[in-house]
C-alpha cells in the first residue's frame, strides 16, 4: 500500500516537472511473469522514471552509497530497491535477486553499473546474465534519453522481451556471460536514435 502511495505521488512531481514519452509500454505492462528490466544510467532518477511507467513494482538493484542518504533511502527503500557492494561480488544481491525473480517480480538493473553519458561495451557486466540464467528469466532492455531539466523532454523506450540464452548451448561461462552482458548494453543502446549498430535491432 506505501509502496502505491509513494509511486503515486512521484508520478504527479514526474508528470509535471518532465516532459516523459513513453515508447512500447504497452507491450511491457502485458507481462506478468517474472522479468529483468536493464536500462541506460544517467541519472540516480532513473529508477523512478522506471517505476512511474510500470504497472508492477520494479524492484531495483542499486549502490549502497544511494541508501546512506535518509531521503533517498526512503525513497529507493519504498521503490523496493535493495542495496549492492560495487567493490566486489556481493552474494547477498545476488540471492536477493533471484529472490525477487523467485516470486515471479520484476528486477530492475542497470548494467553499466555507475552513471554513464555514452555507449561503451566495456561497461557492460556479466553479472546480469548469470543471474538470468539462474532464474530462467527473460530481460527487456529499456533507453532513457533525454536531459532532466525543467520541462525537459524525457523518451523511455521499451525493447521486447527477449531470452538471451537462446543462441548458447552447453555449459555457460563467465566469457559467455560476458559476452551476453555486452549483447545487453548493446540492445539498449539501438533503442535510442543514434543506433549503434542497425541489425541488433
Amino acid at each position: 500500500m506505501l509502496y502505491k502511495i509513494v509511486v503515486f505521488i512521484l508520478k504527479i512531481l514526474v508528470f509535471l516537472i518532465f516532459n516523459v514519452k513513453t515508447h512500447n509500454l504497452a507491450e511491457f505492462n502485458k507481462v506478468n511473469s517474472r522479468l529483468i528490466v536493464c536500462a541506460n544510467h544517467t541519472s540516480m532518477i532513473d529508477p523512478v522514471i522506471l517505476a512511474v511507467c510500470s504497472k508492477r513494482q520494479i524492484h531495483f538493484m542499486g549502490k549502497k552509497e544511494l541508501f546512506e542518504n535518509k531521503l533517498l533511502g526512503f525513497i529507493f527503500g519504498k521503490l523496493g530497491a535493495f542495496p549492492v557492494d560495487r567493490t566486489g561480488v556481493s552474494l547477498s544481491s545476488i540471492k536477493s535477486s533471484l529472490a525477487v525473480l523467485n516470486q515471479e517480480e520484476i528486477l530492475g538493473i542497470f548494467p553499466e553499473g555507475t552513471r554513464v553519458k555514452e555507449y561503451d561495451e566495456c561497461n557492460a557486466k556479466p553479472g546480469i546474465a548469470l543471474i538470468a540464467n539462474k532464474a530462467k528469466t527473460n530481460i527487456i532492455p529499456v533507453y532513457i534519453q533525454g536531459k532532466y531539466k525543467l520541462r525537459g523532454k524525457i523518451n523511455v523506450y521499451f525493447g521486447k522481451e527477449k531470452n538471451y540464452f537462446e543462441n548458447y548451448t552447453g555449459k555457460h561461462n563467465t566469457e559467455t556471460y560476458a559476452e551476453i552482458g555486452k549483447e545487453i548494453l548493446k540492445d539498449i543502446y539501438n533503442l535510442g536514435n543514434d543506433k549503434i549498430d542497425s541489425k541488433s535491432r
